[in-house]
């Protein structure tokens, strides 16, 4: 199928008011589009089990919504396996990552629907692989290493130096995971956008949960059709190729900003 938008969501994090608004600016159509939830819809937000019950929704609504697990899922998973929808473990890491937020809204949920919640994220894949005009987009959660031919789980959840510095291949790799604050020489947290590296990376954390961060949805058809004229697009050009919430504390969204 040709896709009229190829489309990536970058992390959430529990804020399920800005996703939902973020969700109407997309206007996304099943019968035309293609979305990707990148990982990372629980921690640190006011809302996490919102907002995974809307990315579980959006991908039983749609046929091309796909959703991939993140490392704060993997968390997740991995505390409950070890202590429990009711347990204590305050030193966890999970926990320590703002998974605390996340197991008191679960916990307030009729059991059922908690457990749901659980098993929908137990389904979760690793990746997304498709491809456009021969060309192919690895979708994943936090990137791959470049040094390995075949992956690990750990990186494909976790890594972030290594994968931003060496990868050199044709393939377009599209993730989140890093905030755009933290990529560069140093912090930034004016940098909410999102940011195409020449290096075929397309990193989609504009972090949501810090201040002044955004959440953001890419087309990366779009960015790849601008690509294939040769050279890099402009800054404008740039622009058109992804929608955003508002900023952390604002109350609507904005577009292209």
């Amino acid at each position: 199928m040709a896709f009229r938008r190829i489309l990536a969501v970058g992390d959430v994090h529990g804020d399920a008011a800005r996703l939902r608004a973020l969700w109407n600016e997309i206007s996304f159509d099943d019968a035309q589009d293609l979305l990707v939830f990148l990982g990372d819809y629980i921690d640190r937000g006011p809302a996490p089990a919102e907002a995974l019950a809307f990315v579980r929704m959006q991908t039983e609504r749609n046929e091309n919504v796909h959703a991939l697990i993140g490392n704060h899922e993997a968390m997740m998973l991995a505390y409950l396996a070890e202590n429990g929808i009711d347990g204590f473990a305050p030193t966890h890491l999970w926990q320590c990552n703002g998974g605390d937020a996340t197991l008191r809204r679960l916990a307030a949920l009729p059991r059922a629907e908690a457990e749901e919640l659980i098993r929908f994220v137990k389904g979760l894949p690793l990746y997304f692989r498709m491809s456009y005009e021969g060309r192919s987009i690895l979708f994943v959660h936090a990137g791959i290493d470049p040094a390995r031919e075949k992956q690990r789980e750990r990186d494909l959840l976790w890594i972030r130096d290594v994968f931003f510095e060496r990868y050199a291949g044709e393939e377009l790799i599209v993730v989140g995971h890093t905030p755009t604050q933290f990529l560069g020489a140093r912090r930034d947290l004016t940098r909410t956008a999102p940011i195409f590296f020449p290096n075929n990376i397309v990193a989609c954390d504009t972090g949501g949960f810090l201040p002044g961060g955004r959440i953001s949805c890419v087309d990366v058809r779009r960015y790849l059709d601008l690509r294939a004229r040769g050279g890099m697009p402009t800054a404008d050009e740039i622009a058109s190729c992804y929608v955003q919430s508002a900023a952390k504390g604002a109350a609507h969204t904005a577009k292209n900003t």
